[in-house]
């Protein structure tokens, strides 16, 4: 009994090992997996845009002209002649000083100046004769001339008290009130050249080569970030900061409608170089990689890796200054989806966000300061 038990366990592993061989066989024998098909992305060529080189920087306003107004002489205030705030010719009173004593002065003066020219009349009348010598005759005309430069100092001295503006200006708040005493050299007024303002900014040394004066500029401040300014180069400092290795570069811009305060913290565009025909292509159409940047070339429905030299960016696009023809189609929005090869097909319906948008959708070529 205990031999058929035993040939029994031996011949049921073997039946279910054929088993599993025939299985394997016949799974082996089947179909290969279908193709993958493929990837829907969106093509578009590069558009060729005029596209500018510029140096960026940030810099301060400052007001073209600005002067803190002070009298040459101490006194009390009698008259303000203007209101705060507001524009003011160049040559108007500003401020009357309390000048009796000075015109007091003038008056004497005259009258002497005016008693020595008579003397010295009379004197020339009797030059020659026996009655005067001709010592006493200098004389006479000497103490004209003297009292004539006093009379001119004590006239000097009666402007001094009233105060006028220095060029065409806004009038800041005023420091003092009608009938205070003012001492010599104390500030009464601020007085401020809106029309025009001065930027300044630094720059690396490296950039000096592509700087010069009249060059135009762009500008961008926060109060109006809708807004491009326009401004020149006035001055290239001639010196380099040792410490920084900068250089200063001063602008001027025109400001006739006052937008541009002293104090604000400007954007600066330089614009060094223009090319009309630049190659520009969406932002997001590109790939980064760990030395360059790549774009995906479309030929006969595959996507191939091809390496590109940059040159501008600007928002939401990029120039590509080697690498891509402006007849090569590309891949510009699902690259991420891609791998090199990959097979790809058009698809309008692929959502693209604003860097990955088509390239003939892609907005004028216009350098922002703000970028």
């Amino acid at each position: 009994m205990l031999k058929p038990v035993r040939s029994l366990f031996f011949v049921l592993p073997l039946a279910a090992v054929t088993g599993l061989v025939l299985t394997g066989c016949k799974k082996s024998g089947g179909e290969a997996p279908p193709p993958q098909p493929p990837t829907a992305v969106i093509f578009g060529k590069p558009v060729i845009e005029p596209v500018e080189d510029t140096i960026t920087a940030v810099g301060s306003i400052e007001a073209n002209e600005r002067v803190e107004v002070k009298p040459e002489v101490s006194g009390l205030i009698q008259t303000i002649l203007f209101k705060e705030g507001e524009r003011v010719k160049k040559g108007a009173k500003l401020f009357e000083l309390d000048s009796r004593k000075e015109a007091a002065q003038v008056a004497q003066v005259k009258a002497e100046e005016d008693l020595a020219r008579q003397n010295s009349d009379r004197a020339k009348q009797l030059a020659g004769t026996k009655a005067i010598s001709q010592q006493e005759v200098d004389q006479l005309a000497s103490q004209v001339n003297v009292r004539a430069a006093t009379r001119q100092v004590e006239e000097e001295r009666l402007a001094d008290r009233v105060i006028y503006a220095s060029f065409d200006a806004i009038a800041g708040p005023r420091m003092v009130s009608l009938g205070q005493f003012v001492n010599a050299g104390s500030t009464l007024v601020t007085l401020v050249d809106l029309d025009k303002v001065k930027i300044t900014f630094s720059i690396p040394e490296r950039q000096l080569a592509y700087v010069k004066v009249g060059q135009e500029a762009r500008l961008g401040v926060g109060a109006y970030p809708d807004k491009v300014f326009t401004g020149k180069v006035d001055l290239i400092n001639p010196e380099i900061d040792a410490t920084t290795r900068t250089a200063k570069i001063r602008l001027i811009a025109e400001n006739k409608e006052g937008l541009l305060k002293p104090g604000m913290f400007a954007r600066v565009e330089l614009v060094t170089g223009r090319r009309d025909n630049g190659v520009v292509i969406p932002e997001g159409a590109l790939v980064a990689g760990l030395e360059n940047f790549s774009v995906y070339i479309v030929t006969n429905g595959t996507a191939r890796v091809q390496p590109v030299k940059l040159g501008v960016r600007m928002p939401g696009k990029v120039e590509i200054a080697s690498g891509l023809a402006v007849t090569q189609e590309i891949v510009v929005s699902g690259t991420q989806k891609l791998v090199d090869g990959a097979s790809v097909v058009h698809s309008p319906d692929v959502p693209a966000n604003g860097t990955n948008a088509p390239a003939s959708a892609a907005a004028p070529a216009t350098n922002s300061p703000a970028k």
